[in-house]
């Protein structure tokens, strides 16, 4: 019987072009849903992974620090390292001007694990090469090329370094804040006084042993390397001991599992399997209950059950075999193509974000899984009710007659809708399915709309900037160096220049303090617990409630974060307690009645975060200048401060390497130019006219290329930009859910009313025998696509409105730029796309099937 099943098989495969179309079209979309989706999520995974790896500067699995010489050659014996590198650090290099450049030793497994190995010309030989990245070299005044001359200079131990240098191999800047410019041991070796290792006496690094990791397993890894670095006489978890031995396991490349996501990744998983499978079953639902005289016949003829269920599942195997391999590759170069557009949304608080898709075996391995998984689930029943029925029942057998009385009954009150409504009725399952598809479309593409329409893109510029524009150093939009010295205050001649331009408004300079302006220092109203010492025991850091760190000055005193500022700058800060005008308030510190705290706000409200407020309004504050007292000042006011009010944008590096977490102090100009002795200037904030920025950003833009690259700016037409590609971004992936959700609701009514049309073909006849027109006919397909589209719509208003108040509210009061608004126009959209679609195909469908005189029609057997 086995070739004959396989004739049998081939013959109905063969014979059902139609249903074969539409099962692999249904089949295809499945996969295409699991791989793009696979794609976007693992690639994004990747790209954010790899993102951070650059931003961190290593892909290793973890890493050792402060090493002798001994304990870095014993490393070689642990039997849970697989690779390791050696790594000397030297020293930031302090000739460059926008661009930080660490300068360390390393051989070639450490270059590739830090991202650092040469993509031209090679690693350091000679104890004068170096490799370094095109922008570092651009910033030392040097050329990207093998040969080209390179200065360097760096302080160690108190002596400085300026040494000329050869470039033997350069790569491509992965970072355009930070890069390590690499030399070989050739360098360690012509240099050993430099390379002595006084650590435990001075803590100097220069001089120690590290070295990143790659483990046999990450099982464990943080224990077998605490364990290791005892072994070896080391310290893991003192950092103060002399023997201080740092075992670090770099949690970006291996983190940890977090149950939320996995959760969310398992409802989508499931989601899409249902998805899929009401695709699937429909197809294969309509193709059995077509078939089941054939089936009927095959019992008959000997044929058993177990033998129809290998028949309908070998098609059904090879519908799969056509249909999976055409998803995943439609579905990979679709996760392909949006994967950028979603990793757009990272943009707000990542930069250089690195987009790496790769055909990774792992997507299409559980796509195809996930897929055949669906399609077997979807057989399933089908196959049985075609084994089970009996051969002569399978000869009467009539889908949905009960349906069809019915019918008949309405049609006595001769009104095509209600008969439209009864034939729903036939197969009440695959009616709710194809609602449920519709439905899925439409509460997708809804909470799309409504994710998208929350981003409030003036929240992101008003915490990122103030003004329309913002010009500082560049120190201060690099996230490793921040505004900390002097000679990175803005010049008079840039701010006159800036004067100069067309349509400038409101314009103010904003003075900060430095790390040079440690003989000014502040006693404040804050309980310090405890204090680091130097080698005198002079307190260097002071620790706050919470573990909150303090800076200090010459004296052993709080150092603070002090600005002055112009009343029109003070204006625009976000008063929040004590006097609130800040006229008045302005007036009060002239006269020198006192001084405005700065309190970091909470992202989302905007409001003084708790957590961080650590003086009161009327305490005060006493001002010290080499260590004597020259002026109280009482808190007038409190200020809930952003980005802008730190430093610029989202960086704020500054201000921790200044005075640590806190205060921060805002003085009227004329207050603060009498207490520091030399004021600088860190900021010049101004608005523009509208009609003046675009020209306003030209200026701005000549004149940090061409005439003093260390000055950056920010604008809020860029923020706005950001802003708005994170809501272009959420509709995007939103949009391209809903529509394949979509295209499965359409695809289940195509193959209901085209099914349709071919099964009734007799009836359809004896209809138009008795009098019913062709018109008539079409009219109560349409009604019956309306009816079908009207469910699926209906359910997915109600639907949209629970999800939208439920999970869209609460994932989007979790992320602080987004504000709750709530919508139905895209669910309306996609209802009027659907019920068009839903009018259109029975028309298109009768005229491609349903062909032939009545009298051909009634030969038809049904």
């Amino acid at each position: 019987m086995n070739p004959m099943l396989k004739l049998l098989t081939r013959r109905s495969f063969a014979a059902s072009r139609t249903r074969n179309l539409m099962a692999v079209l249904a089949i295809a979309l499945t996969a295409l849903l699991f791989t793009s989706v696979a794609t976007i999520g693992l690639g994004a995974m990747e790209s954010m992974t790899l993102t951070m790896q650059v931003q961190k500067g290593s892909k290793s699995d973890g890493d050792f620090r402060n090493m002798t010489a001994q304990q870095y050659e014993a490393l070689g014996q642990a039997d849970f390292v697989a690779e390791y590198g050696l790594r000397m650090p030297v020293g930031f290099l302090e000739n460059t001007t926008r661009h930080n450049v660490e300068l360390d030793v390393m051989d070639e497994t450490e270059a590739e694990l830090l991202f650092c190995n040469p993509s031209h010309g090679s690693m350091p030989q000679a104890a004068n090469e170096v490799v370094a990245s095109d922008a570092a070299l651009e910033d030392l005044g040097s050329q990207a090329e093998v040969g080209a001359p390179v200065t360097i200079q760096f302080t160690a131990r108190g002596q400085t370094y300026t040494l000329d240098m050869v470039v033997s191999g350069w790569y491509e800047a992965t970072n355009d804040q930070v890069s390590t410019m690499v030399v070989g041991t050739a360098f360690r070796d012509a240099y050993p006084d430099l390379f002595q290792n006084t650590f435990a006496t001075d803590r100097e690094m220069v001089g120690t042993y590290w070295s990143d990791i790659v483990a046999t397993s990450t099982v464990g890894l943080q224990d077998a390397m605490d364990d290791w670095a005892r072994s070896v006489g080391g310290d893991p978890e003192d950092a103060s001991a002399a023997n201080s031995l740092p075992a670090v396991v770099n949690t970006v490349t291996n983190p940890t599992p977090s149950l939320p996501v996995l959760a969310m990744g398992a409802a989508l998983v499931v989601l899409f399997i249902f998805c899929g499978y009401l695709l699937i079953y429909n197809v294969f639902d309509i193709a059995v209950m077509q078939d089941i005289r054939r089936y009927g016949l095959y019992r008959t003829i000997g044929m058993s059950r177990r033998q129809v269920r290998r028949l309908i599942n070998r098609q059904a195997l090879w519908l799969a075999c056509i249909g999976i391999p055409l998803g995943l590759l439609l579905g990979f170069f679709v996760g392909r193509a949006a994967l950028p557009q979603v990793m757009g949304v990272l943009a707000v608080s990542y930069q250089n974000i690195a987009v790496n898709v790769t055909p990774h075996p792992l997507i299409f391995v559980a796509a195809a899984v996930l897929a055949a998984l669906t399609v077997f689930l979807s057989t399933r029943k089908p196959a049985r009710v075609a084994a089970n029925i009996p051969p002569i029942e399978a000869f009467r057998f009539v889908e949905g007659e009960a349906g069809k009385r019915k019918t008949r009954k309405s049609a006595e009150s001769a009104s095509l809708s209600r008969l439209a409504w009864s034939n729903l009725g036939r197969n009440k399952r695959r009616t709710a399915f194809i609602m449920v598809s519709m439905m899925l479309c439409v509460v997708l593409l809804n909470s799309a709309g409504v994710a998208a329409g929350s981003v409030d893109v003036e929240k992101q510029v008003s915490y990122s900037i103030r003004t329309d524009f913002a010009v500082v150093n560049a120190a201060s939009v690099n996230g490793q160096e921040g505004f900390t010295r002097r000679d990175q205050g803005l010049s008079q001649d840039l701010m006159a220049a800036i004067d100069a331009q067309p349509g400038v408004e409101d314009a103010s300079a904003v003075y900060k303090n430095t790390q040079e302006d440690s003989n000014v220092t502040y006693d404040i109203p804050v309980a310090l617990e405890k204090a680091d010492v130097d080698a005198n025991g002079d307190p260097i850091v002071y620790t706050a409630k919470d573990g909150f760190i303090l800076k200090t000055g010459d004296d052993g005193r709080p150092m603070c974060n002090v600005y002055g500022l112009e009343e029109s700058a003070l204006a625009r800060m976000n008063l929040q307690e004590g006097e609130t005008d800040a006229h008045a308030l302005y007036q009060k510190m002239e006269q020198g009645e006192g001084v405005v705290v700065g309190t970091l706000a909470d992202f989302g409200t905007a409001e003084i975060d708790e957590r961080l407020d650590m003086a009161e309004v009327g305490d005060t504050i006493t001002v010290y200048k080499n260590g004597e007292p020259i002026l109280d000042l009482p808190i007038l006011a409190k200020a809930a401060i952003n980005g802008d009010d730190q430093e610029i944008g989202f960086t704020s590096n500054g201000p921790v390497e200044v005075g640590g977490d806190g205060l921060y102090l805002y003085l009227p100009t004329s207050v603060y130019t009498q207490i520091y002795d030399e004021p600088t200037v860190y900021k010049y904030s101004f608005n523009v006219a509208e009609d003046q920025q675009e020209a306003m950003t030209d200026f701005l833009e000549n004149y940090v290329n061409n005439v003093d690259p260390s000055v950056a700016y920010a604008s809020a037409q860029s923020a706005r930009e950001a802003a708005q590609g994170t809501q272009t971004t959420i509709r995007l992936v939103g949009n391209l859910l809903g529509i394949i959700f979509g295209v499965a609701g359409v695809l289940n009514l195509i193959n209901t009313l085209v099914t349709t049309i071919l099964i009734r073909r007799h009836e359809f006849a004896t209809m138009q025998s008795i009098g019913m027109t062709r018109r008539q006919l079409r009219s109560m397909l349409v009604h019956e696509g309306l009816f079908y589209a009207l469910g699926g719509c209906l359910l997915g208003l109600v639907f949209s409105v629970v999800l939208a108040f439920t999970l869209v509210q609460g994932l989007t009061s979790a992320i602080w730029y987004f504000t709750f608004h709530f919508t139905l126009l895209p669910a309306l959209v996609a209802c009027v796309v659907l019920l068009v679609v839903a009018a259109l195909v029975p028309v298109w469908a009768l005229r491609q099937f349903h062909r032939g005189s009545i009298v051909e029609q009634l030969r038809i057997a049904e």
